[in-house]
């Protein structure tokens, strides 16, 4: 018998207990890309049984994860201000802290910034 979505993202949120600080949202959208859904279709829609292929891809990346893989490796893809950034292990993942610093650098009157943002990973600043 085939795994629910239900069941799959409780299984894989368990899996991830010991190795993510988000493991359900990990699970959540692992699974989604798996499906190729948006997220919150796995909401509507939990009693739906992915297909094999989908099943497999996230089971590679489930391990993965479980290995200390960041989820923006492993999709390709880390968002940046609503803007979605490719993103490889070659590059450092955008982090929401670094948004807090652009936010604050626009905020600033006071005198104007020059800044460089070189070789130091997705070119997100």
């Amino acid at each position: 018998m085939l795994n629910s979505v239900r069941s799959l993202l409780q299984e894989a949120s368990a899996e991830l207990e010991a190795s993510s600080s988000s493991p359900r949202l990990d699970a959540e959208l692992l699974l989604a890309q798996a499906m190729q859904w948006p997220r919150s279709r796995l909401y509507a829609h939990p009693q739906d049984c992915p297909s094999e292929a989908a099943r497999q891809q996230f089971s590679v990346w489930l391990e993965q994860r479980a290995q200390g893989v960041p989820v923006a490796y492993l999709l390709g893809e880390q968002e940046f201000w609503s803007l979605p950034l490719r993103v490889t292990p070659d590059c450092l993942i955008p982090r929401p802290e670094t948004e807090d610093l652009v936010a604050w650098a626009l905020q600033r009157e006071d005198a104007p910034l020059s800044l460089l943002d070189l070789g130091t990973g997705s070119g997100a600043i």
